[in-house]
């Protein structure tokens, strides 16, 4: 299992108070084609060690994921090079515009967050 949940648990939940819902994780997917983003609001980890370290650490699943698509490789063995491994530059030209749609992404969900419900809703 990873470290990340250690991590964001004891440097930035615990140090700044946040409960797991105002913990944002930015993570890989191997299910979504490269470059394709997911806002994914709780839930279970899915087999991804990192997340599911952050579950454990937080005590809690409920923190919003923004997935971000990496493809999968076709031969299951060669799944931890893949997602280990660095981008070919092909790729590398795509994360550019990837990156740039994940921050809007993630700071429109704050702000929506932060306004709350509209009155009278």
């Amino acid at each position: 299992m990873s470290g990340n949940g250690v991590t964001v648990s004891l440097c930035l939940a615990e140090l700044l108070g946040l409960t797991a819902e105002e913990v944002y994780l930015v993570h890989d997917d191997l299910d979504k084609p490269l470059g394709k983003l997911a806002l994914k609001l709780g839930g279970s980890a899915r087999g991804h060690n990192g997340v599911r370290s952050c579950i454990c650490c937080l005590n809690s699943n409920a923190m919003p994921r923004l997935r971000v698509g990496i493809g999968r490789p076709t031969h299951p063995d060669a799944v931890q090079a893949h997602v280990l491994g660095c981008f070919s530059p092909s790729e590398q030209e795509l994360l550019l515009p990837v990156l740039e749609r994940a921050t809007d992404l993630l700071l429109d969900h704050i702000r929506e967050r932060s306004q709350g419900p509209l009155p009278g809703t």
